[in-house]
C-alpha cells in the first residue's frame, strides 16, 4: 500500500500524458478544422465584416463550436468566463481572420493542473477576384493613342449589333434577337467591365466612340453605357445598383462616323467622339460598367474607347499601375469575364512583318502552380501567328483545342460552324506557335481554349525600381499587312478563388 501510495502521483502523470493530451491534441484539431471553414465559409463576404462575422459564426456553430457572449478583447487573448468563443476579424479587403478559443478538460492531470486548459486555433483565408482583362492603366481600347507610359494598346473596344452575325468577331454582343443569326453566347446587358479605383478620390468615367474603319464602309453607331455603383458582394455582381443620376447614358456616333481614307483604304488617324461622362465616384470600390451597341442594324459596328480621369479634368489623361511612372493608386478599368477588340495591321509595328503584343490578362503569382485558360474567339483572320508571352517577355509552350460543339453547344455533326468543324487539338512551342493560318485550318468564327500550365515557382516580373507586373500579352504577327481582326478573349485560371493563406 505505501508503495501503490508512492506510485499514484506519477502514475496518474503518465496517465495525464497519455489521455489528457491526446484528448487535448484532438480538441485542438477539431478547433482548427473548425476555424478553417469557418474563415474559408466568411471570407467570400468580405469587405461586409459584420455578414462576414455571421457567416462564420454559423460555419463554427455547425462544426461543433457554439459562439458564446463574453469575449470583447481582442485577438489574439480571449478572457471569456464561457467557452467557445469565435471572433472574426478584417485582415484586409479580401482576407478574414477566424480565431476560436475552446477548452479542454483535464482528467487525470487535475493533480497539477485543476481546471481546464484555453486551447486557441486560428486561421487566415482570402478570395482571389477574376482575372482583370484589357491592361494595366487608366484607360482601355485607345488605338494608336498612348497612354500612361507611352503605352499604345493597338486596339478598340467593339460592340456588334444583335443582327450581326457572331462570326464578325463579337463573342457576345451580335446574334441576339436576330432568327438569322443565333449566337448562344449572346448577352442583352452587353459586355461587362470592371472599374477599380483604390483610392477615396474623386473620378469621372467617360467613353467615346471612334469612327468606322473600312473607309467609308461601315458607319459607326452610339454606346448605351450603364454604371453600377459598388456594393460589398464582390463575387456577385447582379446585385448592384445603378448609380443615379447616371444611371443609364447613350454616347452618339462621332461627328465624322467613316475615318479619313488614304490611298489603301484605312489610315490609322481617326475621328473621336468627344468624351462623355457616364459615371462619376468618390470612394474606393469596384464599379460595374455595361457597354451595349444597342442599334438593330447589322450593319451598323461601333468602336469606342473607355477612361477614368479625375473629376472635372479636361485633356489627355492616364496612369498606369506598372512601368517606371506605375503606382498602386492608378484606378483600372478592364474587361470582367470576355473583350471584344478590334485591331488593324496597318496599327502593327515593324515594317513588312508586323507584330503587335496586345495586353491579355493580370495573372497574379498566387495562381502559381495552376492552370491558366485562355479562351479565343475567330482568333486569327488574315493573321499568321498568334503567341501566349508571360510577364517577363517569354513566348510559352501552350496546347489548344477547339470547344464550340463540346462547351457551347453548337451542332457540329449538322455543319453550324462550317466545315471543319470537327473538335481539333494541337501542342504549340512557344517561339513558333502552330496557332496559324498555314495550318489549313480555318478559325472563322470558332472558339478555341488554350491551356497553360503555371509552374508552382511561377512568379510575376520586377523590374528594377518599378511596381510587380503580372501581365500576360497576346502577340499577332502579320507577315503581309493584310489582318482585319475583330476577336473576344477570356481568360480564367482553374482553381478554387478562395483558399487558407494562414
Amino acid at each position: 500500500m505505501p508503495l501503490t501510495a508512492l506510485l499514484l502521483i506519477p502514475l496518474m502523470i503518465f496517465a495525464a500524458l497519455a489521455v489528457d493530451i491526446g484528448a487535448w491534441y484532438i480538441r485542438a484539431q477539431q478547433a482548427q478544422a473548425a476555424a478553417d471553414a469557418a474563415a474559408l465559409g466568411g471570407v467570400v463576404w468580405m469587405p461586409d465584416l459584420p455578414t462576414a462575422t455571421a457567416a462564420a459564426v454559423d460555419i463554427a456553430a455547425r462544426n461543433g463550436f457554439v459562439d458564446q457572449p463574453g469575449c470583447d478583447n481582442p485577438v489574439p487573448t480571449c478572457t471569456a468566463a464561457t467557452y467557445p468563443q469565435v471572433v472574426a476579424t478584417r485582415v484586409s479587403n479580401q482576407q478574414l481572420r477566424v480565431d476560436i478559443f475552446t477548452e479542454a478538460e483535464v482528467y487525470f492531470g487535475s493533480v497539477v493542473q485543476p481546471g481546464p486548459i484555453e486551447i486557441q486555433r486560428n486561421a487566415v483565408s482570402e478570395y482571389v477576384l477574376p482575372v482583370p482583362m484589357g491592361n494595366p492603366t487608366s484607360a482601355l481600347g485607345m488605338g494608336t493613342e498612348p497612354t500612361a507610359g507611352g503605352l499604345v494598346s493597338n486596339f478598340w473596344l467593339r460592340a456588334m449589333t444583335e443582327c450581326e452575325s457572331r462570326q464578325t468577331g463579337d463573342f457576345i454582343g451580335a446574334g441576339g434577337g436576330c432568327p438569322t443569326n443565333t449566337n448562344p453566347n449572346h448577352r442583352d446587358e452587353g459586355h461587362t467591365f470592371i472599374v477599380d479605383v483604390p483610392t477615396d478620390t474623386a473620378y469621372e468615367i467617360q467613353a467615346r466612340t471612334t469612327c468606322a474603319e473600312f473607309g467609308g464602309q461601315q458607319a459607326n453607331a452610339s454606346m448605351r453605357f450603364r454604371f453600377f455603383d459598388a456594393d460589398n458582394t464582390p463575387f456577385d455582381d447582379n446585385d448592384n445598383v445603378l448609380v443615379p443620376p447616371l444611371s443609364e447614358v447613350t454616347v452618339p456616333r462621332p461627328p465624322t462616323a467613316i475615318c479619313p481614307a488614304d490611298g489603301s483604304g484605312w489610315t490609322p488617324a481617326f475621328e473621336p467622339a468627344p468624351w462623355i461622362t457616364i459615371g462619376n465616384v468618390s470612394t474606393a470600390g469596384r464599379y460595374v460598367l455595361q457597354a451595349k451597341n444597342p442599334d438593330y442594324n447589322a450593319n451598323i459596328r461601333s468602336l469606342y474607347s473607355l477612361r477614368v480621369v479625375p473629376l472635372g479634368f479636361v485633356g489627355s489623361y492616364s496612369c498606369s499601375r506598372v512601368g517606371p511612372t506605375g503606382t498602386s493608386g492608378c484606378p483600372n478599368i478592364f474587361a470582367k469575364d470576355f473583350l471584344t477588340a478590334y485591331t488593324h495591321a496597318q496599327m502593327f509595328p515593324g515594317g513588312t512583318i508586323g507584330q503587335a503584343r496586345l495586353y491579355l490578362a493580370e495573372i497574379d503569382s498566387i495562381h502559381a502552380g495552376k492552370t491558366m485558360q485562355v479562351e479565343l474567339f475567330d482568333p486569327a483572320d488574315g493573321i499568321d501567328i498568334v503567341r501566349m508571352i508571360d510577364p517577363n517577355g517569354n513566348p510559352v509552350t501552350f496546347s489548344w483545342h477547339t470547344i464550340d460543339c463540346l462547351v457551347y453547344g453548337y451542332d457540329c455533326a449538322r455543319g453550324d460552324l462550317g466545315s471543319p468543324a470537327a473538335p481539333i487539338s494541337q501542342t504549340c512551342g512557344g517561339g513558333v506557335s502552330c496557332l496559324k493560318q498555314d495550318t489549313g485550318i480555318s478559325f472563322q468564327n470558332r472558339t478555341i481554349r488554350i491551356t497553360i500550365p503555371l509552374d508552382p515557382s511561377y512568379a510575376c516580373a520586377q523590374p528594377a525600381g518599378e511596381p510587380e507586373d503580372c501581365w500576360w500579352k497576346v502577340e499577332y504577327e502579320d507577315n503581309n499587312s493584310n489582318a482585319n481582326e475583330t476577336t473576344t478573349w477570356g481568360v480564367t485560371v482553374v482553381g478554387d478563388p478562395v483558399s487558407l493563406v494562414e
